[in-house]
């Protein structure tokens, strides 16, 4: 059985609908009369999490999707034939819509058995919603057989340990962002859903959303685990993971200067390469907007941590200078895997996602296999030396 659901609220299918139902009621009224009786589209039984529908109250949408989506899965896992397997296409980034999924993958009584991402969306499709991804993870699914019950400590390790795995796999496919991390839900789910519970030390039992989190979490440290780099950058990354850009005492930055290895003291760091903005006894990590006169002050070749090539990087991506972009990524040779972009994806994943730096590292994740192209595409394009000599 192969299925592509509603992704939880992302669209309004049956309201988008109602555009093109007007005329094919006028157009094809008399012809499926039994298609095209309601004078709109129904509302009320399409399998979608809209707030709208139930006088905006989200957890009722919430439990609308639930059950009839589980209600679907039911009638398939019925059906199914022995050994056979249920798809189901999935693109929405937020727990809460994945929880509401693995929710009715349960209570149709089927489990996960594998998940695989897949480059299937639009880019204009991805501009319309920001919740989106730009790959649709297939979820596998088979009849579950669950076992005893499990604690969370054991169940924890395991689920550490495999979507450890799914990191490394989904990153030499290419996949980044929030795309990265959504994959890695399916390898958890398989984990905690072969136990009829998992339990904490006190048996207070743990829901999906908390091993959701967990396996979040277990992807983080993963992609941390994979960057190698200066330790200006991994002292910015480090900051960015434990406090995000709220401000903190001027001791903290101090103490994580120190764990980070820096040769330099906490003040040098701060003022001489403007990793952090200091007001008296407190400090925030600098973000773009605070670095762009440091930046311009070091210039292009300047310095040679990551972190400065990447807000150079995002700079020129801010200023829609594209061409300069490719040149610098060229020059610098930062176009391969390599802990430029290994700090991006781990900056993506732990900078608010209010902020504009979380949208510009998004924007060159996404755009990296095009940048790429072009630049494959002017070095082919560039003249060789013999053809000099000849002109010459």
């Amino acid at each position: 059985v192969v299925t592509d659901p509603p992704y939880f609220d992302a669209i309004a299918y049956s309201d988008l609908s109602d555009f093109f139902y007007v005329w094919l009621k006028r157009a094809l009224g008399d012809v499926v009369p039994e298609a095209l009786a309601t004078p709109l589209t129904p509302k009320s039984d399409e399998a979608a999490a809209l707030k709208h529908r139930h006088n905006g109250d989200p957890e009722k949408a919430d439990a609308h999707f639930k059950a009839k989506l589980a209600a679907v899965l039911k009638e398939a896992h019925r059906v199914l034939k022995p050994g056979g397997i249920i798809t189901v296409m999935f693109a929405h980034q937020s727990t809460k819509a994945w929880t509401a999924l693995v929710h009715a993958i349960f209570e149709a009584g089927l489990t996960v058995d594998a998940t695989w991402p897949i480059d299937t969306e639009l880019i204009t499709a991805l501009k319309a919603s920001v919740s989106a991804l730009s790959s649709s993870v297939t979820v596998v699914c088979r009849p579950r057989l669950v076992g005893s019950a499990a604690s969370f400590k054991e169940v924890r390790k395991e689920i550490e340990q495999v979507v450890a795995e799914a990191v490394k796999r989904f990153w030499s496919l290419g996949f980044r962002g929030a795309d990265l991390i959504v994959a890695c839900y399916g390898p958890a789910v398989g984990v905690f859903g072969k136990y009829e519970r998992v339990e904490k030390a006190d048996g207070t039992r743990v829901g999906i959303p908390e091993l959701l989190e967990v396996a979040k979490q277990a992807a983080r440290y993963a992609i941390a685990g994979e960057f190698r780099g200066d330790n200006l950058s991994t002292l910015y990354y480090v900051w960015a993971n434990l406090y995000g850009a709220s401000e903190q005492a001027w001791d903290d930055a101090r103490l994580v200067a120190q764990i980070g290895g820096e040769s330099e003291n906490a003040m040098e760091v701060a003022r001489g390469h403007g990793i952090f903005v200091v007001d008296g006894p407190t400090c925030r990590l600098a973000l773009l907007a605070d670095r762009e006169n440091h930046l311009r002050k070091e210039g292009q070749a300047g310095s040679l941590s990551y972190i400065d090539a990447l807000h150079w990087a995002m700079l020129l991506w801010k200023q829609e200078k594209r061409s300069e972009l490719i040149g610098y990524l060229a020059e610098r040779g930062l176009f391969e895997d390599g802990p430029f972009w290994k700090l991006a994806q781990a900056l993506f994943e732990v900078l608010p996602r209010d902020l504009e730096d979380w949208k510009l590292v998004g924007a060159l994740l996404g755009e990296r296999p095009t940048l790429r192209a072009e630049v494959k595409r002017t070095r082919l394009a560039e003249p060789t030396l013999f053809d000099k000599e000849e002109k010459k």
